[in-house]
């Protein structure tokens, strides 16, 4: 049997152990020891403060969301 395509992208919650950088929004900084979102995509890993997290992840329940409304209706 096929392996089942994957929709979304790795992400984790990781604790920072260095001062990083808000890829969304270069303004907001990620301070030794805050947790923040980490989504690896192609051979890079882009950092999220949690502000910018929920917003983020707020986006991709919305769109997981209309696809599966969209499979209830066509389905």
């Amino acid at each position: 049997m096929p392996k089942l395509k994957r929709l979304l992208v790795s992400a984790c919650f990781e604790t920072a152990q260095r001062r990083r950088q808000c890829s969304r929004n270069k303004g907001h900084v990620i301070c030794k020891g805050d947790k923040c979102l980490v989504i690896k995509e192609n051979m890079a890993k882009n950092n999220y403060c949690m502000e910018c997290a929920q917003l983020i992840l707020q986006k991709a329940k919305e769109d997981l969301n209309g696809l599966i409304t969209e499979l209830d209706v066509n389905g």
